[in-house]
């Protein structure tokens, strides 16, 4: 009996402990459902660690909110793929000086390649398969540029290997580095998400996205020379006429604003509009530190450039819409670029295609070894062959307020007309008020192997003259006589303009009002191509602060009250304007086989667009944001993998952890 009872209470005594335990359970549960959990907006991060034991190694940080605490290890990144909310991706990638160059670039491209994998293999369908795959003459197209580039990567990979001690190859080497990381993050990523495109994308592509801004000049050399020259080329194409491929193009827009009561106070304006196909629309917003070295030894100095902002897109490491600020020690400056147009196409004939250096990888060493505007110039001026622009590079430091050279006294109007002699005091104040302008600004402008570049800053600062616009025209008159293009006053700012742009509202207004829309030309004249963005800088330099916007999309006018200025044609006879009447050089622009046209511009077939076609396009660019489902498949061109139907986002200023 007693045993009875003892096993009774032992029971009893479990069921209990099982009571409290639920209890307990309820409880915890009850805390946990109140307690407030992380909230994450999308930004992965990851660090990348080496070893000469181990070699590389990747460590993936999931969702972050915390960027400033992430480690450090090599280098590290910080991603978020915001392109359905506003229209950019945004990338941040540190490197850490206390390792070698070369570990620094390889790290940063594994970790840009390990996140972005996806986006890269979407901007490939987008543009590089889609238009490769398009016909036998792209084909073949393609296929000599494959060659040609991955010759001139082996070229240059042993030539930069070689060349230790010159600053430019150094970072030219440092390019080529990071590619290759790019290409095994790119592995990395695809197999890490256990997808099937891992060996999609072969390294002669990510060799083509890279040379996206040299593709253009390419065609051009292949079509009027390689072809020529090819024993495949019958008699009957090589009667045909040369052939030259102008399209819509970018536009630039910089003005220096003095004030009047303070004429020493200099406020820098700044917009940028980049053309190109709607296939290439996947943007990214990247910043690049990496604090690299004048050479490879670690003991040298770290380059100037160590902090690069840019707008850019996936799988390309540079900008190749151009447009780039750069921050470092003593150094702010911010470098534009827009195509330049080209009529003589005999200058091709000294030019060598398999001596070109990517322009991207170009750009990007002058923006790293450069301490000022000079020297950047000049190290743009090194293998000019493709890639053809024009330049603009604004050094930030030398807006700074200055000092009045005297100080102004009661009576002073009587004596303005009196000679005033000169002290060596005086002489010194005036010299260094002049070397403080000087180099402030920069314009560079690349025909087929040449480069023509100088210090315009007083042109600048002269009354009624302190805007360009840039579209295309050259700047400088040898360079317009050499290119013999046709200048004309309907391509550049009136005085009416001039006088409107104060503020980055205005050049916003004036760029949208100027914009190009291939998709609004209507009828069967419709092209998936256009002006697809909006970048505008400004610079305060009495408050040293400065502003940017970018705008993703084909641009459009969000208020219908604004209109492009309407002729007095038009306004009389109730038609459509000619297309010189609207004032937009891109009216009036030949564009031949726009229907075909993706990122690498690869040309197909002829159809011409008529100037009241463009201008009705350009009437209706209030008319709304353009959308992909209103396309056909033969207007869309490219393809459209990774985008939003609908491209309606307001301006980003994007936030940076580091």
């Amino acid at each position: 009996m007693l045993k009875v009872v003892g096993a009774s209470w032992q029971k009893t005594r479990i069921g209990t402990y099982i009571l409290i335990g639920a209890g307990l359970l309820v409880i915890g549960a009850f805390f946990i459902g109140y307690m407030e959990r992380p909230e994450y907006d999308g930004t992965y991060c990851a660090t990348a660690l080496w070893t000469k034991q181990v070699g590389f190694q990747i460590e993936n940080w999931k969702q972050q909110n915390d960027l400033v605490n992430i480690p450090t290890g090599v280098g590290r990144i910080c991603y978020k793929d915001s392109v359905y909310e506003n229209g950019w991706a945004q990338i941040e990638v540190e490197t850490q000086r206390t390792y070698p160059d070369w570990v620094q670039a390889y790290a940063a491209g594994m970790l840009e390649g390990s996140l972005t994998w996806r986006n890269i293999h979407n901007q490939w369908t987008n543009t590089i398969s889609s238009s490769c795959e398009r016909d036998e003459s792209t084909q073949k197209f393609c296929g000599w540029l494959r060659d040609l580039l991955t010759t001139n990567y082996h070229r240059l990979k042993r030539q930069t290997e070689k060349a230790e001690n010159d600053h430019y190859w150094h970072q030219l080497h440092l390019f080529i580095t990071q590619l290759e990381g790019l290409e095994t993050g790119y592995k990395r990523g695809a197999s890490r998400a256990r997808s099937d495109l891992e060996e999609d994308i072969p390294f002669s592509d990510f060799l083509l996205m890279n040379a996206a801004a040299d593709i253009q000049d390419l065609k051009i050399y292949y079509e009027n020379y390689e072809l020529q020259n090819s024993t495949e080329h019958t008699e009957e194409t090589g009667t045909e006429q040369p052939k030259n491929f102008f399209l819509p193009s970018a536009t630039m827009l910089t003005k220096i604003v003095q004030e009047k009561e303070s004429p020493q106070v200099l406020q820098l304006l700044f917009g940028h509009s980049t053309a190109g196909s709607y296939s290439s629309m996947l943007r990214i917003q990247k910043r690049y530190k990496f604090h690299y070295h004048f050479s490879p030894k670690l003991r040298s100095n770290t380059v100037p450039g160590v902090d690069i902002t840019f707008t850019g897109y996936p799988g390309i490491l540079g900008s190749t819409d151009d447009f780039y600020t750069i921050k470092g020690r003593h150094l702010h400056a911010i470098v534009g670029g827009v195509g330049i147009k080209n009529e003589n196409l005999q200058l091709w004939k000294t030019v060598d295609p398999k001596k070109m250096v990517p322009l991207v990888a170009r750009v990007m060493a002058a923006n790293r070894i450069s301490q000022n505007r000079q020297t950047w110039a000049s190290a743009m001026s090194r293998h000019p062959f493709t890639g053809a622009k024009q330049w603009i590079t604004v050094d930030l430091n030398k807006m700074k307020v200055q000092d009045n050279l005297y100080n102004v006294l009661e009576g002073d109007d009587k004596h303005d007309d009196a000679p005033v002699m000169v002290n060596e005091k005086d002489r010194t104040a005036i010299q260094q008020r002049h070397d403080q302008l000087k180099d402030m600004v920069w314009i560079a402008e690349q025909l087929p192997g040449m480069m023509t570049k100088k210090d315009v800053t007083q042109g600048f600062l002269v009354p009624g003259n302190t805007s360009w616009l840039a579209n295309g025209v050259p700047y400088f008159k040898n360079v317009l006589e050499l290119s013999g293009v046709n200048y004309s006053e309907d391509q550049q700012l009136t005085p009416a303009d001039e006088e409107e742009l104060t503020s980055l509202t205005s050049v916003d207004k004036y760029l949208r009002t100027h914009g190009f829309r291939g998709d609004l030309l209507g009828s069967q004249e419709s092209i998936a191509y256009g002006n697809i963005d909006l970048k505008l800088f400004s610079y305060n330099a009495r408050l040293s602060i400065s502003d940017f916007h970018a705008l993703a999309g084909p641009v459009f006018l969000k208020f219908q009250h604004i209109q492009p200025r309407i002729s007095e044609h038009e306004s009389k006879d109730g038609g459509v304007p000619p297309a010189a009447s609207m004032g937009d050089e891109r009216l009036s622009v030949s564009i031949e086989d726009a229907d075909s046209l993706a990122e690498m511009e690869l040309i197909t077939e002829r159809r011409s667009v008529r100037n009241d076609m463009r201008a009705i396009a350009m009437r209706k660019i209030g008319s709304g944001p353009f959308k992909w489902s209103e396309m056909s498949p033969v207007e869309e061109g490219g393809g459209h993998e990774g985008h939003p139907d609908e491209w309606n986002f307001d301006q980003v200023s994007p936030k940076w952890a580091w």
